[in-house]
């Protein structure tokens, strides 16, 4: 696993699986092909910026898609957009398609979609290409102190 993320979850006393893989996974389709796993407990970590340039991280599962306007509204912002890869590494430390939803650079405002909270484990990024890790999403709630909220379309 990528460096600084298996410390940060074993530090943390979180159980959590990595689970290789032989493709890439850019995808969260792609994922869920690889895992064989439903591609609705597939996670995804998406890097926001709103119009302060103050950063969100945006938790959802594979099958949903961002809802900017809920988004603004449960972080107090007029409105936000996704970060450009460059801005995503360097707020976060990650890639853009290998991101975790733990262990970044830089504490950020992070919001969970309360879909990801009915399962009992998830799998997502884990910073380094053809690697997932499986977690509780109650883990990565408490680890990001996050927000949960409908931010899904």
């Amino acid at each position: 696993m990528a460096e600084g993320i298996e410390n940060y979850l074993s530090n943390a006393g979180v159980d959590y699986k990595a689970h290789a893989v032989e493709g890439l996974t850019p995808t969260c389709q792609d994922a869920a092909d690889q895992l064989q796993v439903p591609l609705s407990t597939i996670i995804k970590t998406i890097v926001f910026t709103d119009e302060k340039n103050s950063a969100i991280i945006a938790i959802l599962t594979g099958d949903r898609r961002v809802d900017r306007r809920k988004l603004s509204t449960v972080v107090g912002a007029s409105k936000v957009k996704i970060a450009s890869p460059e801005t995503t590494k360097s707020l976060t430390g990650f890639e853009v398609g290998v991101m975790p939803p733990v262990g970044h650079k830089d504490k950020l405002t992070t919001v969970i979609d309360q879909n990801v909270m009915r399962l009992d484990k998830v799998y997502g990024g884990d910073g380094v290409p053809k690697v997932l890790i499986e977690i509780d999403p109650h883990d990565i709630a408490k680890l990001t102190n996050a927000k949960i909220a409908d931010i899904s379309e």
